[in-house]
């Protein structure tokens, strides 16, 4: 009488089942690259260049109002005028105490501002300045819920206005990339003869990166806030011989009056 042993066969997935496992693997690694191979080409671009645009247009807010208080300067308080034994204007000079105060502050808030972005929280600044001015909601809200962050709808990628409110938000990183640099620049525009109309400007520049998802990049922001502007009148000459024609020869009054 034979014996039969009882065995117990194995469980494992069908070898159909196997084959519908990895078919779907495959499919999905294709899928997926394929996908971040059109975001990348087509959807990133458009995405970073609305993002440079929307980041553009906060840090340069943002700037203003961390350094309008250098609105309150006056021409007078930086200019030195030397004027010569006629009572004329012969030199102007800046003075180099109240630049160095201009650029030291500007500076510093609007480093102070970027760093309190990076926190999260409003800006306050410790020099005796005054706290800054905010330009509508742009700066304020932005700081009360997330500074470093701008969302922008993916529906503004496909570059139809219709579309452009439409899809899931994008979120767009703001952070601060090297020092801000500030310079007080003045413009000379000459107006007639031997006057000149004189601008001086604080000139602010700084580096905003910009972090999106798959790519990054830097965007220099620049922006000048206006100090003042007066004419600074010169001596005007008996004759003037500008523009390459021949002087006119000027008659003194004493002949004229001897004359007559």
């Amino acid at each position: 009488m034979k014996r039969h042993r009882m065995g117990f066969r194995g469980r494992g997935t069908p070898p159909q089942a196997r084959y519908v496992i990895m078919i779907s693997f495959i499919l999905f690694i294709v899928i997926t690259y394929f996908s971040l191979q059109f975001i990348d080409e087509k959807i990133t671009p458009t995405i970073m260049e609305v993002a440079e645009r929307k980041t553009t247009e906060f840090a340069t807010r943002g700037i203003n109002a961390a350094v309008k208080f250098a609105e309150e300067y006056t021409f007078e308080d930086i200019a030195i005028t030397e004027k010569n034994a006629q009572g004329n204007i012969s030199i102007v000079d800046w003075d180099s105490s109240v630049v160095n105060k201009i650029n030291r502050a500007a500076t510093d808030r609007v480093e102070e501002f970027f760093h309190s972005m990076n926190r999260g929280t409003p800006p306050h600044y410790s020099d005796p300045l005054g706290e800054p001015d905010v330009y509508g909601d742009t700066v304020d809200e932005l700081v009360d819920r997330d500074p470093t962050v701008i969302e922008i709808p993916i529906g503004q990628a496909t570059g139809n206005s219709i579309l452009a409110n439409l899809g899931p938000k994008i979120p767009v990183n703001l952070e601060l990339v090297g020092s801000v640099r500030t310079e007080l620049v003045q413009e000379v525009e000459e107006l007639g003869i031997n006057n000149v109309f004189v601008s001086i400007y604080v000139q602010v520049d700084a580096d905003v990166q910009i972090v999106v998802p798959f790519t990054t990049s830097v965007t220099p922001v620049s922006t000048r806030i206006l100090i003042g502007k007066s004419l600074v009148m010169g001596e005007v000459p008996d004759f003037y011989g500008g523009a390459g024609g021949n002087p006119s020869i000027a008659i003194p009054k004493e002949n004229l009056q001897d004359e007559k």
